[in-house]
């Protein structure tokens, strides 16, 4: 999330803020809390071993600043990471091995990009096994961001290649009147293309965003592996009789962080669309809305599409447990545990289960403190169960990002440090001391999140305090004991190959340290003395989500368990 001057909304936006303040906030009040706790174990067996750090941002030499990776792997087994914030505005390179990459730098040169990067791919022909790209089009790679497009200065860039990343197709994927924030891809190919010439060209491309004028949740799309695109964009929060449609909507009017896009492959609902986001209460919705994020982030809902997005159905993903919960209005903004620690992330693995991760406080706890949750619903998006993800004594843990595999096999990856942070207005982390060291870890379940086995991904990448109030960071009021420090920006990124091994990518300011200028945890230099870059780390050994043991990157045994 970027900083820009707020804008008017779209008429079609301001309808739908009127549709619901006359379906009316009693609706919402009448949704129950979704799923039940349930307690996770720690998995004792051997953690997984990944490849040395590597810088990906290389080929552009002394600059500095590159943040806010996202990570993806084709049918082939090539991986694809990129970034913002470079002197192309965006860039990214890709690479076999998890050693050598293949800049390529900008994928769309046509126009000026502010950010905010994002991947999706064809559908594999085979999961869990690498297979050749084929016949030109048989693997399609599609690169978004935020850009100049032909109806605004803030819309989605979408760009596709087919002969990876040697030549790109660039065009508008928005045309969104209020702009557009945040995006996310996901992309879907039915099954009679995959594998064949004419994949890519009937290749389904999602792109979820907000806007900046109601924060309405939107999907835009291409039947056509984005070649074109519909002028129509459709709202993904759709007013229904259901109570829980009535929540959505009255909960999330000015308010919405969007948190992912994701396609069920191979399941029990091939094709449905899940889109996720956060959002506030009702009686804090005129609170800044999220310019500001002045109010806990505390409800999480998912919509699903049947028919490629153009009708939803929008059900509630968690709750805050404030007492009551739901909150009887007003609600007490004191007593809603924030989950804003940007992002949350959506994955769905083979069998259909949809997983949304998130970060949570937790207050029965004997010691609260920021941890890493995972909700799973094994009915298509209906119902959900939670399970804790990190239990690894104290810390505090930002960022989460997933990837899924076969049916109950989950990594998430996220930032740690050992420090415990302490909480400042309206529930938001406070921040975390100058000698907090951060390092990037992940966890994984292979049985759905009854057990989590945690694994360190790299040596320490940061340290300070990490803001999570977007683009709020650095202009909140001292009072409000916030973190202050943007440097790392908002998110990082995971992603699986056919072996079923982890590639994660972050953004790391380790080779910035400097004792002689103070610049280290325990120096006398300002937090901000750091600058990053983007570093990669592939999975060398373990588990894959896919049953087998890795044998190096993108190396797995024969031999695959069953799931």
């Amino acid at each position: 999330m970027h900083s820009r001057p707020k804008r008017r909304g779209s008429s079609i936006a301001a309808r739908l803020v009127v549709a619901l303040a006359i379906v009316g906030v009693v609706g919402y009040f009448s949704t129950s809390v979704v799923g039940v706790s349930a307690s996770s174990r720690l998995d004792r067996s051997p953690a997984i071993g990944f490849t040395n750090n590597v810088r990906v941002d290389r080929a552009e030499g002394t600059a500095t600043g590159q943040n806010e990776p996202q990570v993806m792997v084709d049918q082939t087994g090539r991986t694809y990471v990129d970034w913002q914030s470079s002197p192309k505005g965006v860039a990214a390179s890709s690479t076999m091995d998890g050693r050598h990459f293949t800049y390529l730098g900008n994928p769309d040169n046509a126009t000026k990009e502010v950010g905010d990067v994002a991947w999706a791919g064809t559908t594999w022909p085979r999961v869990g096994r690498a297979t050749p790209g084929g016949p030109k089009g048989a693997n399609g790679v599609f690169f978004g961001t935020l850009g100049t497009g032909t109806c605004g200065a803030i819309e989605i860039r979408e760009s596709t290649t087919v002969d990876s990343g040697g030549h790109w197709a660039p065009t508008d994927a928005s045309c969104q009147p209020a702009q557009v924030d945040r995006d996310w891809l996901a992309a879907y190919t039915p099954k009679q293309y995959r594998g064949k010439d004419s994949a890519t060209a009937h290749t389904w491309v999602y792109a979820e965003y907000h806007d900046f004028g109601a924060s309405m949740i939107w999907l835009a799309r291409s039947a056509n592996g984005g070649a074109t695109w519909d002028k129509v964009q459709y709202p993904a929060i759709q007013p229904g009789s259901a109570a829980s449609q009535i929540a959505s909507l009255a909960t999330s009017a000015c308010n919405t962080i969007p948190s992912g896009v994701a396609v069920d492959q191979t399941g029990a609902h091939p094709g449905r669309v899940y889109v996720i986001w956060e959002t506030s209460d009702v009686t804090q919705n005129g609170e800044g809305c999220n310019y500001t994020q002045a109010q806990p982030f505390d409800h999480i809902f998912i919509s699903y599409s049947d028919d490629n997005g153009v009708t939803w159905t929008s059900k509630p993903v968690f709750n805050d447990p404030c007492a009551p919960s739901p909150p009887t209005p007003p609600a007490n903004a004191a007593s809603c545990q924030d989950l804003s620690e940007l992002f949350n992330s959506l994955a769905v693995d083979r069998a259909g289960d949809v997983y949304v991760a998130y970060t949570f406080r937790r207050l029965t706890e004997r010691k609260p403190e920021y941890d890493i949750y995972v909700s799973v619903s094994k009915d298509g998006g209906n119902t959900w169960t939670r399970h804790q993800v990190t239990q690894d004594g104290s810390g505090t843990h930002y960022m989460p990002w997933l990837a899924a595999g076969g049916r109950g096999k989950v990594d998430v990856v996220y930032y740690r440090t050992a420090k415990v942070a302490g909480v400042g207005e309206n529930n938001k982390p406070a921040a975390t001391p100058h000698d907090s060291i951060w390092a990037v870890y992940l966890s994984q379940t292979l049985n759905g999140g009854k057990t989590w086995r945690q694994s360190k991904v790299s040596d320490a990448n940061y340290f300070g305090d990490i803001c999570s109030t977007g683009i709020f960071c650095g202009v909140a009021p001292s009072s409000f004991n916030w973190g202050q420090d943007r440097i790392l920006y908002d998110d990082m990124g995971v992603a699986i190959g056919p072996d079923g091994g982890a590639r994660v990518t972050w953004t790391d300011a380790s080779s910035s340290w400097n004792a002689k200028s103070g610049c280290e945890p325990n120096g006398t230099a300002a937090v901000s003395c750091q600058t990053t870059h983007v570093e990669m780390a592939c999975q060398k050994s373990g588990m894959g989500l896919y049953g087998r043991r890795i044998s190096g990157c993108g190396k797995a045994l024969r031999r695959r368990l069953p799931g």
